[in-house]
């Protein structure tokens, strides 16, 4: 019987030459590639946090805006906690926001965005925020935590603020105090 593919093995031969021969060869170191971040390779890059007290007024259409006062990377991650009350022994409770509020004005939520350079807190919703009690809206101390992206995908509970601070080595006595609305 004839074999009906006979140019095959001497095809898979031809194939591996080819191969070889391109693994061998070797051209010009291309470009640089573009510089990438400053600092130093393998250190890892802490947590940021900040406190800041300030009111919600309707000058301001009842949004509280600030910048960090230093560089943030587009993929980091910006979380920002309201001070909701402190209990019997004196310990401060946190809350992540958006957080609702169900009040007799209605329903509104203290709610935040962000970029790598600012970030805004705002009321939202259908109360008349101008009705609000002053306990709602003078005053109002936040955290604001920047997380860097290589930390995210930790897996853990982002509305418990305690663990958060523990994950960035964050103390306490560390946290600056900003006041805006001055």
């Amino acid at each position: 019987m004839k074999d009906k593919h006979p140019a095959i093995p001497s095809k898979m031969i031809l194939f591996f030459v080819a191969a070889l021969l391109f693994w061998r060869c070797e051209g010009p170191p291309g470009p640089a590639g573009p510089p990438g971040s400053d600092g130093l390779d393998g250190v890892n890059i802490v947590g940021e946090v900040f406190e800041i007290v300030a009111d919600f007024v309707p000058e301001s259409d009842f949004r509280i805006r600030g910048e960090y006062g230093f560089d943030i990377l587009e993929s980091d991650k910006v979380l920002i906690y309201r001070l909701d009350a402190t209990d019997s022994e004196g310990v401060d409770i946190w809350r992540l926001i958006p957080q609702v509020v169900f009040h007799e004005e209605g329903i509104f939520v203290y709610d935040y965005d962000f970029t790598y350079f600012d970030y805004t807190i705002f009321l939202n919703g259908e109360a008349d925020f101008n009705n609000l009690e002053p306990a709602l809206t003078d005053e109002q101390i936040f955290r604001v935590l920047i997380l860097p992206a290589d930390r995210i995908d930790v897996r853990m509970d982002y509305t418990d603020h305690e663990a958060v601070l523990d994950m960035l080595d964050i103390k306490e006595a560390d946290i600056q105090r900003i006041k805006l609305n001055e």
